[in-house]
């Protein structure tokens, strides 16, 4: 299983962005693998899609949502706990709120995979982050 960060399906959905290019092997392996995502996510991506029309939008949230191999996973009460431990844990090295969430799910899943394009997963020596894009 891998994490797969927001900016990779944003860069995946919109073909006008350079790094498309570069994201497409890795997304088709992450489908055929297993992807996990949190809501946290899931919502950043919808904010960068927000604009489209109400039917492409809702067509591409849906495509994620009922992707087979994705397991999506709810901030409940006992994830942002973990949550709130990986802020104070990684705040020195650039981590955010959103961040962390990501952290937490992937702590309490045991997924040490991540694509992602954000450099600050790179200071964490506990996960090996994917990023294809030059």
């Amino acid at each position: 299983m891998i994490y797969i960060d927001a900016n990779y399906w944003i860069y995946w959905f919109d073909q006008r962005l350079p790094e498309h290019k570069h994201v497409l092997k890795l997304m088709r392996e992450a489908l055929q693998e297993g992807i996990i995502l949190n809501v946290v996510t899931l919502i950043e991506v919808a904010h960068y899609l927000r604009n489209l029309t109400e039917k492409e939008f809702l067509d591409k949230i849906n495509k994620i949502q009922s992707l087979t191999s994705l397991k999506l996973i709810n901030l409940d009460a006992e994830l942002l706990k973990v949550a709130l431990e990986q802020l104070i844990k990684y705040a020195r090295v650039g981590i955010g709120g959103r961040d962390s969430v990501i952290l937490a799910t992937m702590q309490t899943l045991g997924v040490r995979r991540i694509a992602t394009h954000d450099k600050v997963f790179k200071q964490i020596k506990a996960l090996e982050v994917i990023d294809p894009i030059p």
